[in-house]
């Protein structure tokens, strides 16, 4: 039976991200490292620091990526990919976002086909700048 993985813990997702972090890291400090190169008097402790940071930056990548490795192989030797899914405390949504972008368009297409578009460009742009005068005119 396959390995089952952790959400949030040891997916393939969770260490590509965390790679992709590291690297982030890895380039902010050698950046640093050749900021302070380039100066006419480079502070040596300051550089020092940098480059044992970024070590370290390298190490967790090194892993990172033996561990992506050691996924993969895993994956493609069980033939399968299995990991449990994550429980959430907020309900899905009526609709994604695909689903109200489209229904934004179905809308706008129609109201141009009835030459209603421009009344509505005008009445939403009436909206978007009118101010309540009170909390009763916010139903």
């Amino acid at each position: 039976m396959a390995k089952e993985y952790i959400t949030n813990l040891n997916t393939f997702a969770d260490l590509v991200d965390r790679l992709i972090v590291e690297v982030h890291k890895l380039a902010f400090f050698e950046n640093k490292k050749r900021e302070e190169h380039a100066k006419a008097k480079p502070n040596d402790s300051l550089i020092s620091q940098y480059d044992n940071l970024s070590r370290d930056c390298c190490e967790y990548r090194s892993r990172l990526k033996n561990a992506i490795n050691e996924t993969l192989k895993e994956i493609v030797e069980d033939g399968e990919y299995r990991f449990l899914k994550e429980v959430r405390t907020f309900a899905k949504p009526p609709k994604s976002v695909a689903e109200i972008l489209s229904d934004i368009c179905e809308t706008s297409a129609n109201e141009a086909i009835k030459g209603e578009l421009v009344a509505r460009f005008k009445y939403e742009s009436y909206l978007a700048h009118s101010k309540p005068k009170s909390n009763e005119d916010c139903d």
